[in-house]
């Protein structure tokens, strides 16, 4: 369907979603993770993780039901989650590498004396 690490216009994001681009523009408005790039002339260029949000956008509107601000308030909680245990994966990696660089320290102070 379309591939990882690649940026596509918004008439290809727009066939690849299965919406028009009026929607794309709607959305993108709405919805805070959609961050298309944009050239000095305007044109959007929507990324693979952006189609992905997108296309998550679209099952919940249209196959589940969802309101727009139901949708938002879901991958904003969604997006939040996701957020705050990455922070807390980089806080235990800190930690980790903390109690490394003292032990290493250690060692090589006992290996100087």
């Amino acid at each position: 369907m379309f591939e990882e690490d690649n940026f596509y216009t918004i008439s290809k994001t727009a066939t690849i979603v299965g919406v028009q681009t009026h929607v794309l523009r709607f959305w993108e408005k709405k919805f805070l993770i959609i961050k298309p790039k944009k050239s000095s002339s305007g044109r959007r260029y929507y990324s693979s993780l952006d189609i992905k949000y997108l296309l998550m956008i679209k099952k919940l509107l249209y196959d589940e039901g969802f309101t727009i601000k139901g949708a938002i308030n879901f991958i904003n909680k969604k997006y939040k989650d996701k957020k705050s245990s990455y922070q807390e994966r980089v806080n235990q990696n800190i930690l980790l590498i903390k109690s490394l660089l003292n032990e290493g320290s250690s060692i090589l102070k006992k290996n100087l004396d």
